[in-house]
């Protein structure tokens, strides 16, 4: 990778990345900012159903290469995807990433995801090995953006 700056934030989105897919990002530096960005990243190239599947074995081989099998979740990376998909259709086409997640701050809350499922159906087996719809209340529906 070209940038040896631990603050991803300044890297370009080519080189976060190829960085993520090349899997020479630091496991330590993906955290939920990160995954955000790659999903904004992902959903801006492509239609929705392909982003998130590019997400969802992105995401499980990153954490597989880095020794955190158990981290993935496929419910989780899914829903996250809806929500960022969602936000992707309210906002104007040629914004940067910082751009994106100041018009949606609500992004930024890790914790989001508490409004649409229990704890108790997160913590399910049928949730971290595929997708369940939420149990608290619908995620937004997934309408089409424009893509590229």
């Amino acid at each position: 990778m070209t940038n040896s700056n631990s603050d991803a934030s300044v890297w370009s989105d080519e080189d976060f990345l190829r960085a993520f897919e090349d899997l020479s990002f630091p496991g330590n530096l993906l955290r939920h900012r990160e995954h955000i960005r790659v999903a904004w990243l992902y959903l801006k190239a492509s239609d929705a159903t392909r982003a998130a599947e590019r997400m969802a074995a992105g995401v499980r081989r990153f954490a597989n290469h880095h020794g955190a099998t158990q981290k993935y979740h496929r419910t989780l990376t899914l829903a996250w995807m809806r929500l960022v998909a969602a936000a992707l259709v309210e906002t104007p086409e040629g914004c940067v990433f910082e751009e994106f997640l100041a018009a949606h701050p609500e992004l930024r809350d890790k914790n989001l995801l508490a409004k649409y499922y229990s704890q108790e159906l997160l913590q399910t087996t049928a949730a971290r090995e595929g997708w369940v719809e939420p149990d608290l209340q619908p995620l937004p529906e997934l309408r089409v953006h424009r893509c590229c």
